[in-house]
């Protein structure tokens, strides 16, 4: 049977929402694949996860656990008792990390390093979809408009805070971690004491802030699969509809969908949803994503599609987008994973 190492955890902010993703992943896989479960900390230990794997929401770091490290040319291994090492054996692995140190391709990098194929996007990709600016300017290279992004980096002078948001067209602004991985960090700013208080707490996560135009529209997503040699494919286009406070943050830790209806299929024109399709695709070869991604864009009233950002690893939890978009199009998360696995290993 295949041996699937499943990297779940991570630095980011977004650990905790890593480990949720990772616990709907294995319960999708198991059975069809040996799975070997490797949780990397909060301070970036990665060690290998032998407890109950309905756990992995955490606590998990503090029992049934063996340090793990990688090995240059020789893939993954335990460390024992004594100081010595033993090969993990795995045959690829499935990184389902988000945010900084883990979506960012520096996980990706330290698995190729290692030898160890993955799933999922390589360390270019990764790195682009993480950084937004980089992301809106190779988007806008493929033809897809972006909003308007000014880059702050943290110790801007006043002078600077105040230029960005001229540029971006005035108030309100959405302002972000640069290369943040979730909706954590992001704010909406409609005056001078909101966009104070929101670049603080944003440069407080990155050094690099992203101040950009605040659309007026529908947010809708892509979930697509494969990359542009091979080919793409694409679940059912969602839209999301915010209510409450009138920003969309589905990690709300006691209800995820509290504030948010997500429409899958999206109750748009079929013209607009074709052009959000190609838009969609666009972008995702434009930034040379293959495996798997979602891409979230704007459509104005106007019906014009605007990129918003990347994630080169969805969210993979019960009541994640990309796992929806997927089963509406007739795919269950578990059958597609394993695709991309098989594919994976057949490039091996």
């Amino acid at each position: 049977m295949t041996r699937v190492a499943v990297i779940f955890g991570g630095t980011s902010t977004d650990h905790d929402i890593s480990c949720r993703s990772a616990k709907n992943v294995i319960g999708a896989l198991e059975g069809r694949f040996e799975l070997t479960l490797v949780g990397i900390t909060r301070e970036g230990r990665w060690l290998r996860y032998v407890g109950d794997p309905a756990e992995v929401t955490g606590p998990w770091e503090g029992h049934d656990c063996v340090p793990v490290v990688l090995v240059p040319g020789e893939g993954l291994a335990e460390l024992l008792p004594d100081g010595a090492s033993r090969p993990l054996g795995v045959d690829v692995a499935l990184p389902v990390l988000h945010g900084q140190g883990g979506e960012d391709g520096t996980v990706q990098g330290a698995l190729e390093v290692a030898g160890v194929p993955y799933v999922g996007c390589g360390v270019m990709a990764s790195a682009v979809c993480m950084d937004k600016d980089a992301a809106h300017r190779l988007a806008a290279a493929a033809g897809v408009r972006s909003p308007r992004c000014e880059v702050l980096w943290r110790g801007c002078s006043a002078e600077e805070r105040a230029t960005a948001v001229e540029a971006c067209g005035g108030f309100p602004v959405f302002v972000k971690p640069a290369r943040g991985g979730s909706s954590i960090g992001v704010a909406r700013a409609a005056d001078e004491g909101a966009y104070a208080a929101a670049l603080d707490a944003a440069i407080a996560l990155d050094e690099k802030v992203a101040v950009e135009e605040a659309i007026t529209g529908v947010e809708v997503g892509c979930a697509i699969v494969g990359d542009a040699v091979r080919g793409t494919w694409m679940g059912e286009p969602d839209e999301i509809v915010v209510s409450g406070d009138g920003f969309f943050r589905i990690h709300l830790e006691k209800d995820p969908g509290a504030n948010t209806e997500l429409r899958c299929p999206a109750g748009l024109p079929e013209d607009v949803l074709a052009r959000v399709r190609a838009a969609g695709t666009a972008v995702y070869e434009a930034l040379g994503c293959e495996g798997l991604a979602r891409v979230d864009l704007f459509v104005t009233p106007e019906g014009e599609v605007v990129f918003n950002e990347v994630n080169s690893m969805p969210g993979l939890t019960t009541y994640s987008r990309f796992p929806q978009m997927m089963r509406v199009a007739g795919h269950e998360l578990g059958d597609v994973l394993a695709a991309l696995i098989e594919d994976r290993l057949a490039r091996a």
